[in-house]
């Protein structure tokens, strides 16, 4: 099996996820605006830092999945 992602639907998981934490993380306010700053500049569909993320999920993703594989092959059949 294979599963990959693309920059739009990392940039959407991402955003949600900064969103959420700017909502509930108890930010200061100074914060709050270096990470929506951050977000907006270079965390963007296109820029080097969402590139660079979706490789590393991609990626992660891919060994999760070769890991889970090979641990039900070795898997006996009396445990």
């Amino acid at each position: 099996m294979r599963i990959q992602v693309d920059e739009e639907e990392v940039w959407s998981l991402f955003s949600m996820l900064t969103q959420s934490v700017l909502e509930s993380a108890g930010l200061s306010d100074d914060d709050r605006a270096k990470l929506r700053r951050w977000r907006s500049e270079e965390m963007r569909p296109g820029r080097e830092g969402l590139r660079a993320l979706t490789d590393k999920i991609n990626t992660d993703l891919a060994r999760a999945l070769k890991a889970k594989e090979r641990s039900a092959i070795q898997k006996h059949d009396w445990v």
